[in-house]
């Protein structure tokens, strides 16, 4: 069970930091058009994503430690 979690977890972490970042390469290096308008939701958009995939991540990194540590002992 927790197995299937840590990897659910950091698969799903993983996933949204790859989002964040990418929303966040997009909002730098696109300045076409009318970009003044979603600028600022991209840029509030992209750290959200990049924050909350590196708290899943890591809760399902130290998930995984823990199950390590108890199971080896």
């Amino acid at each position: 069970m927790r197995s299937g979690l840590t990897a659910a977890l950091m698969g799903v972490g993983g996933i949204f930091l790859a989002f964040g970042f990418t929303i966040m390469a997009i909002s730098v290096f696109a300045h076409q058009g009318d970009w003044r308008i979603w600028l600022p939701g991209m840029m509030k958009a992209g750290p959200a994503f990049l924050v909350v995939g590196g708290v899943m991540f890591v809760l399902g990194w130290l998930l995984n430690r823990t199950g390590r540590e108890r199971a080896e002992a």
